[in-house]
């Protein structure tokens, strides 16, 4: 058994990121949109931290880690774990030999509190794979492809690779990283989890109430929710016209607000944690562009910007930083839009933009819509 306890500053940078490292803690983001769908390649991230060595199985990952919002990724290989991602996620495993592109039967808990430092440990063995999350099993496989894999004798023969990558502004901060080889033997396996998560879909035959399905956010984060509801139902009823759909409940639930004017806002709650984001509506059948006269009925993007760089240059850049880039997630994107910016230009997944789960940022979202209401109500008394 060899135990390699890494020197955070080991860990180098590729792609869209930015890191710092002190003496007990990595702090990393990255700024570029990422693909994490993990459908078509083996390992499609391509902005991360790793490390320059490779390590043989069996093996064992324990880290300390924690982020402020959905979601980390250890890469191994041409594999991942993913950590903190959507309650319904499917392919939050995939297999660290690659080539594997159905969804899981089985899928993994990974949820973490956002915030907190959390312990991560990740065991590879001859027979069996392993997820721990605070001394629980949250996933145990005897039937990861890997292990009967014949490119770990010609493709991986010397090892894997490890990298760490997050989702596009969050906040990863790594304080212990440690490999441990067993060369020879096997790593101990702790009992199977027996957790029941819930089913990879949305039920749209239930209508819960907004406060069920926001019930484990927490209050501050739901107070907002409730406050851009009222913004967007009460607020902006005659002007903008909102309609709002409720799928699902807890702890999977999506909430949806459309406009006529081809414009929609939307939320994904998975217990504890969350993701919201707007953009115009992109239409892929021909009945629809044959209807709405194009790909889209409307898209005032730029527009927006300007008008909110009327009051502040400043959170208009930064909403165009936010503005999320073509990751190339499904090989060929019917949405792809070219923007330009105060001579930036971005190829964007038709201009949505993404914001995180904290109070602040659903304020924000509240002031691109005051801002396209604007907009709207102009062009419409022309």
């Amino acid at each position: 058994m060899i135990i390699h306890k890494i020197p955070l500053k080991s860990f180098l940078m590729y792609g869209n990121v930015s890191s710092s490292i002190s003496v007990n803690e990595i702090h990393m983001t990255t700024n570029k949109t990422i693909n994490t769908l993990f459908s078509r390649t083996d390992t499609p991230i391509r902005s991360y931290i790793y490390l320059p060595d490779k390590y043989k199985l069996p093996f064992r990952i324990d880290m300390t880690v924690k982020i402020d919002a959905p979601a980390m990724y250890l890469i191994i290989g041409n594999g991942h774990i993913g950590i903190g991602t959507d309650g319904m996620d499917n392919r939050s495993i995939t297999s660290i030999a690659g080539e594997e592109f159905k969804p899981r039967k089985s899928r993994a808990n990974n949820n973490i509190i956002m915030g907190e430092f959390a312990q991560i440990s990740a065991i590879y063995g001859r027979k069996a794979m392993q997820l721990i999350i605070n001394g629980e099993s949250r996933y145990y496989s005897t039937k990861d492809p890997y292990i009967k894999s014949p490119l770990l004798d010609t493709k991986f023969r010397d090892g894997f690779e490890f990298k760490l990558a997050c989702d596009k502004r969050t906040s990863l901060t790594l304080a212990a990283f440690t490999i441990t080889e067993y060369e020879d033997s096997e790593p101990e396996f702790m009992p199977e989890s027996t957790d029941e998560l819930p089913p990879p879909c949305l039920s749209a035959a239930d209508k819960p109430a907004i406060e069920y399905c926001t019930q484990g956010l927490k209050p501050e984060l739901q107070q907002a929710i409730f406050d851009t509801d009222k913004y967007l139902l009460e607020t902006l009823k005659k002007s903008m016209k909102f309609k709002r759909k409720i799928e699902g409940g807890y702890p999977c639930g999506k909430i949806t607000y459309v406009s006529p004017f081809g414009f929609s806002y939307k939320l994904n709650i998975s217990g504890h944690t969350m993701t919201h984001s707007m953009g115009w509506i992109g239409y892929n059948t021909k009945r629809e562009q044959e209807k709405y006269g194009g790909y889209k009925k409307a898209d005032y993007s730029i527009a927006t910007l300007e008008k909110l760089a009327e009051t502040s240059p400043e959170f208009a850049n930064e909403i165009f930083f936010r503005m999320k880039e073509c990751a190339g997630c499904y090989g060929g994107c019917m949405h792809l839009s070219h923007y330009e910016y105060k001579g930036e230009k971005k190829i964007s997944c038709g201009g949505s933009i993404h914001f995180k789960m904290f109070p602040s940022e659903l304020a924000d979202a509240r002031k691109v819509i005051e801002a396209i209401n604007e907009i709207a109500q102009a062009d419409t008394a022309v």
